[in-house]
């Protein structure tokens, strides 16, 4: 494809500790995979002609993430947790597939998605870790338990009501997370391997998003202060934010989340506005 039929577009992770360009032509569909790591984060994948580092490196600002036949390196800012692209084994041709939620100038909600690659399908089939033992279940709650994909970062959450139902926010950090929310009570969470995880906030650092050191995937959200963690559910209000912590439900091994009912939060135009960071 001729060079005029392509447009550059920049991307960075959220903290602005790497940048990046390419080209491509417009981009109008993303694709998707259903494999453990490409689902847990919600990617949406574009392939980059002429990928440019504009700020940092692959390998020393990165954090790389390989499992399997370790064809592919997906790389995450180990500061923000960001997960920027997926590189392809060096020896076998550098390719750089960009996971456009860290991109900017993209019309996101005109945006299609192409038929799913079924990379679970590929290799040996993911084994979720040892479950977390809940520490008290009541008599008809409901157990769900969750990972990061290498299962540094596992918990177990008790629900009474079973989980039909997630927010999916579009805030600068939230849609880089892909992040599709659920708000249940701190105490009904148990978590293991804390150690592994790492946090993130900015602004009015009253958010912390939490990510797994070791392949990157966004697992919760830890508030602090008193306003409500969500400003749109009138049960939150007068009440601590540290009273509730955000799960990830892409993270909950089981439950297929395209059968949940995603409610759409706007807050891309929130102040303060994000700004790329210099």
């Amino acid at each position: 494809m001729a060079d005029s039929k392509l447009l550059e577009y920049s991307g960075n992770c959220h903290c602005g500790a790497f940048k990046f360009s390419f080209k491509s032509p417009e981009i109008k569909q993303a694709s998707v995979c259903d494999c453990s790591i490409c689902s847990k984060n919600g990617y949406l994948w574009a392939k980059s002609q002429d990928f440019k580092v504009l700020k940092g490196d692959f390998d020393t600002t990165l954090t790389g993430y390989e499992f399997g036949p370790k064809s592919l390196s997906h790389k995450f800012c180990p500061n923000c947790g960001t997960s920027v692209l997926a590189r392809l084994n060096p020896e076998k041709g550098d390719v750089v597939l960009v996971n456009i939620r860290s991109v900017q100038g993209i019309d996101f909600p005109s945006l299609t998605i192409g038929e799913p690659r079924h990379g679970s399908a590929a290799g040996e089939p993911y084994k979720p870790p040892t479950p977390v033992a809940a520490e008290v279940v009541p008599a008809g709650s409901s157990v769900y338990h969750g990972n990061c994909r290498c299962g540094a970062v596992a918990f177990a959450l008790v629900s009474p009501d079973k989980i039909s139902e997630a927010s999916e926010c579009n805030c600068s950090i939230c849609w880089r997370d892909a992040g599709l929310w659920i708000y249940p009570p701190t105490k009904n969470i148990t978590f293991r391997g804390l150690d592994s995880a790492s946090e993130y906030t900015f602004a009015a650092k009253l958010t912390y998003h939490g990510f797994c050191k070791v392949c990157g995937v966004s697992l919760f959200e830890r508030f602090v202060g008193n306003d409500p963690p969500l400003h749109d559910k009138p049960e939150y209000y007068g009440k601590d934010r540290n009273l509730w912590t955000a799960l990830n439900v892409r993270t909950i091994n089981d439950l297929d989340v395209s059968t949940l009912q995603i409610e759409k939060v706007d807050r891309s135009g929130q102040l303060p506005l994000y700004v790329v960071p210099e």
